[in-house]
């Protein structure tokens, strides 16, 4: 439904791109929720709740994503995230209101998602923003049961991402000094923002994404001292059996002429669970041999993606891509995956193809030896300047 009332005054121009906003760039935002109009409703109501430097920043952050994904880089796309890095500092004050922090979040979260496009950059900018909007939720001191009535959704929005930029800081590094800083999460007085600290997920999130976060954290090396502690194997086992029996649930709160909605959320989680359960089977052990246990459960995320008209997350994708041996299987993998680029235009996406085939291609040459599966992820992944994102 389009608006038919603004709180502030806006160009055609700006109008334009805030519907654009509002019907088709929202596609772009990588979001862990069942009911995204919800959500997005979310995100206008506090772009537009008045004329304050912290609703600007929303907003200016909004009308630069529209720009983006509809016209690609130009120099309005530049003018308007300036706009809103400007308004963010500008409502920086000692004593900070709740709200504006909440806005504060969201704007920030806007820009990773405008990074995550392809905006060009030198450094990874994505994750500067995301590591800035769980500071902010860190060190707010907002009282919790504020945000979990009000701003539920937009927390779990953060952590989703924090999540999965544990896998990627996992996998990705230039070169050898940066991989302590970075791998341990470790605060460093001079170093890129891939150095700060995120603490773990909260109650805002679902099970899987908590289980998702411990498992990227506690995974070791071969090489680690812990590797073959009986503690250490416990502690594995005891996480594969949380994952098996999460039951994955239609969302409270759906009502019975959204059906379509409870049915793609079942099927997501049922995907993520899939793909968390593969992944903590082969980097645990860092194995990349043939398992019969492993091909049942990637021939049920085959048959849960051909239930679903478009499925977007990257990292289930990529997961459940690298286990495609044949043909077949690559096809029908390469074809979900741009069912999924159809309805979105984020960078991880664009660049999943690319870097399947690079795993595909490291396969076929392993004859007669096993490849290191954490090995062949690291290389693939390290070789984007960007450090990219799987969302």
């Amino acid at each position: 439904m389009a608006l038919s009332w603004l709180p502030i005054n806006l160009g055609y121009k700006e109008r334009e791109l805030l519907d654009h906003f509002i019907y088709t760039a929202s596609s772009t935002l990588a979001i862990f929720e069942p009911d995204e109009n919800k959500f997005m409703s979310l995100l206008v109501r506090l772009a537009l709740l008045d004329s304050s430097p912290s609703s600007m920043a929303v907003l200016q952050s909004a009308l630069a994503l529209s720009m983006f994904h509809r016209h690609g880089l130009q120099a309005d796309v530049f003018r308007f995230k300036a706009r809103a890095l400007h308004a963010l500092v500008t409502s920086c004050t000692p004593c900070v209101e709740s709200l504006t922090v909440v806005q504060h979040i969201a704007a920030n979260m806007i820009l990773c998602h405008l990074e995550m496009l392809g905006m060009p950059n030198a450094v990874s900018l994505w994750f500067c923003h995301l590591s800035e909007a769980k500071r902010l939720i860190d060190n707010a001191g907002i009282d919790s049961q504020y945000l979990q009535r009000e701003f539920s959704g937009l927390l779990g929005w953060v952590e989703y991402h924090v999540v999965m930029s544990r896998f990627s800081i996992r996998h990705w590094y230039i070169n050898e000094e940066p991989i302590k800083g970075i791998k341990n999460s470790v605060p460093v007085d001079q170093g890129t923002c891939q150095s700060r600290k995120v603490k773990d997920v909260s109650y805002c999130s679902h099970e899987i994404l908590r289980y998702l976060y411990f498992m990227f954290e506690m995974i070791r090396q071969p090489t680690d001292l812990l590797y073959h502690n009986d503690e250490y194997e416990s502690s594995l086992r005891c996480l594969e059996s949380r994952i098996t029996n999460i039951v994955p649930l239609a969302p409270e709160g759906i009502s019975d002429t959204m059906s379509g909605l409870s049915t793609a959320w079942v099927a997501t989680i049922e995907l993520f669970k899939l793909a968390s359960l593969i992944y903590l089977t082969r980097a645990s052990r860092n194995f990349s041999g043939t398992s019969p246990q492993i091909d049942a459960m990637v021939e049920r995320a085959y048959l849960r993606l051909d239930d679903l008209e478009a499925f977007n997350p990257a990292f289930p994708l990529l997961i459940i891509g690298c286990e495609a041996r044949t043909d077949e299987r690559r096809m029908r993998i390469l074809e979900h995956i741009e069912r999924a680029i159809k309805t979105s235009s984020l960078r991880s996406l664009q660049g999943l193809p690319n870097i399947l085939q690079q795993i595909w291609v490291q396969d076929d040459l392993a004859v007669n030896y096993e490849l290191d599966y954490l090995n062949r992820l690291d290389a693939v992944i390290t070789s984007y300047r960007i450090m990219p994102s799987f969302v």
